[in-house]
């Protein structure tokens, strides 16, 4: 295996760090992306994690850390600002790009965590000619109230939205490391959207584009995974709401009810070792759809 970190260069400019890992006859490629507030350690724990396991099924791995994340400075600590949109419409095209260049013939898949998750589907709504040949979701959904059937929880989250909204709008960015909630800030024209797609119960970008309305389209395999014990981010519940409006999409509740031996909560489908079959199942989705 060839790990090699390199580096992609966005239609604006901006730069974002990936770490690529080769096998000798890779038989496809894998486009992995983060979490929110995290960067792409997480995809690879202890450099023997989720990216370091597709490679030795015999993906070719790409795993990226967006604008703003990890190497992919400057953090909006320091100064740095982009949207949600930035990693729509720039970060995942350049990516996808970079994978069909770097790696060309090969079938290329996407395995967005949480925040990426829902950026590359939003990314292949929008531009469905340019989507990767299947996706993989983990932990991913959208917060708006039509989704989630509990009252409470519908209050819980917004409540952290707009939380979150107004020390944002204080400080100049979510300073999410000194919160304690994980390991990178959020830049404010990130988190404004998703505070005003729970108000506005759909999901859609600055210039009125609904990925909600144009999900049905989608004609890509999706296997989309979340974990039984994930009781906030992405509740089974709630996911099971969000992926009916994206009929392209097989959504499966993992844990201990389909023979994983643990109930996985928000991070550890990507973070924890007992996750592997998950990982085998991701390889071979991949590779064969």
């Amino acid at each position: 295996m060839v790990r090699t970190v390199e580096e992609v260069r966005c239609a604006d400019g901006w730069c974002l760090a990936v770490d690529v890992l080769v096998p000798e006859a890779p038989r496809a490629v894998a486009l992995l992306g983060h979490a929110m507030m995290a960067d792409r350690r997480t995809l690879d724990t202890g450099g023997d994690g989720l990216a370091s396991h597709l490679e030795r099924r015999g993906l070719a791995v790409v795993a990226a850390d967006l604008r703003g994340h990890g190497a992919s400075g400057p953090g909006a600590a320091a100064g740095g600002r982009w949207s949600y949109d930035d990693l729509v419409g720039a970060d995942t095209r350049a990516l996808l790009e970079f994978v069909a260049r770097r790696f060309p013939g090969l079938r290329r898949g996407v395995v967005g965590h949480s925040l990426f998750g829902h950026v590359s589907l939003a990314n292949a709504i929008r531009y469905p000619r340019e989507a990767a040949d299947a996706l993989v979701l983990l932990s991913t959904n959208i917060w708006a109230p039509r989704w989630e059937p509990d009252l409470r929880m519908r209050l819980a989250k917004r409540a952290i939205l707009e939380t979150g909204l107004a020390i944002a709008r204080t400080v100049g960015y979510l300073p999410a490391r000194r919160m304690r909630m994980g390991s990178c800030d959020e830049a404010l024209a990130f988190w404004e959207p998703m505070a005003r797609w729970h108000r506005n119960n759909d999901w859609y970008a600055d210039d009125g584009f609904s990925y909600l309305a144009h999900a049905r389209r989608l004609q890509r395999p999706i296997l989309a995974l979340v974990g039984a014990g994930d009781r906030l981010l992405c509740r089974p519940v709630a996911a099971r709401r969000f992926y009916a409006e994206v009929p392209a999409a097989r959504l499966e509740v993992v844990g201990r009810a389909t023979g994983l031996g643990y109930d996985p909560d928000h991070m550890e489908l990507v973070t924890d070792q007992r996750s592997r079959p998950l990982w085998d199942r991701i390889a071979d989705f991949i590779a064969r759809g």
